[in-house]
């Protein structure tokens, strides 16, 4: 305990005493970070940044930052009513994202937006001023990873001189529900992936599994639920070229779980970026 104190002390020596051009007594990102590692106490670190008699040098920029290293609410909170810069948005160096950042305030769902994301032209190239604009901006980092995954409109595709990605030597994706008409019950099971196939396995009747090319599907897509804040896609379906259509749901979609359908898609946008991914099919609920 003493030696713990200690720390907090000596944080708080360094957080005082950190100084750069201009004044011995400027509280910057490096300080800050130095006595927040050091262990001090939030209300010792929010003490130094709320003393009138010191200096915040932190931009909204070194926000970001202190926010990434688990800096607490509360210190962000007294350096944003200190800081005269803390306040000033980032701009974005693409200026598609401020429309996305709209988008998403709007409250349109995410599964929609990456969709959106992955037909853009041309492909977006994040520098770190867009990073830093869209974790400033709370996007997520699901549709942070489909923006970087982007290329000539072709969702995930590599870019012009990369090697594109090895296939799945085998994946197996379980608590899927293989969805019939008419007359027919749903039946469930789940899908493997190995090479260039997709197969299902059947969980009641080895004489029901059946197997496609995924090079051979016209377009792959969602089914979703309209929900608030956002959508719900429980559902993957798959268009054979000039054949059949499959739909699989996920089993656990009744108690709010999408995992299985979800790790489908995204295997397939890793490993087969060529196919047509489709707008999710709209259903209320």
């Amino acid at each position: 305990m003493k030696y713990m104190i200690f720390r907090a002390l000596i944080a708080m020596a360094l957080l005082a005493g950190a100084t750069t051009v201009g004044s011995a007594d400027e509280v910057n990102l490096h300080s800050i970070l130095m006595a927040h590692r050091a262990g001090a106490t939030t209300a010792g670190i929010v003490a130094v940044v709320s003393d009138p008699a010191n200096t915040v040098a932190v931009t909204s920029a070194d926000i970001v930052t202190l926010r990434a290293a688990g800096v607490p609410q509360g210190v962000i909170t007294a350096i944003e009513a200190r800081a005269p810069d803390s306040g000033v948005a980032l701009q974005p160096d693409d200026a598609r994202l401020a429309d996305l950042v709209r988008l998403i305030k709007s409250g349109i769902s995410e599964s929609i937006l990456v969709e959106h994301v992955q037909h853009s032209t041309p492909p977006f190239e994040l520098s770190s001023t867009d990073l830093l604009y869209l974790k400033q901006n709370g996007v997520l980092e699901s549709t942070i990873a489909a923006l970087m995954a982007t290329s000539g409109g072709m969702p995930a595709a590599p870019r012009a001189g990369a090697a594109a990605p090895a296939a799945a030597r085998e994946l197996t994706f379980d608590d899927l529900v293989l969805v019939r008409h008419g007359f027919q019950k749903d039946r469930s099971g789940r899908l493997v992936m190995r090479g260039d196939s997709l197969s299902w396995v059947d969980g009641g009747d080895t004489e029901k599994n059946f197997a496609f090319q995924i090079t051979g599907l016209e377009k792959a897509w969602f089914t979703c639920q309209a929900r608030t804040p956002e959508n719900f896609c429980y559902q993957i379906n798959f268009q054979i070229v000039k054949g059949a259509r499959y739909e699989f749901r996920d089993a656990n979609h009744e108690s709010g779980s999408n995992a299985s359908v979800r790790a489908v898609m995204d295997a397939l946008r890793k490993y087969f970026p060529e196919v047509a991914f489709g707008s999710p099919d709209a259903t209320k609920g």
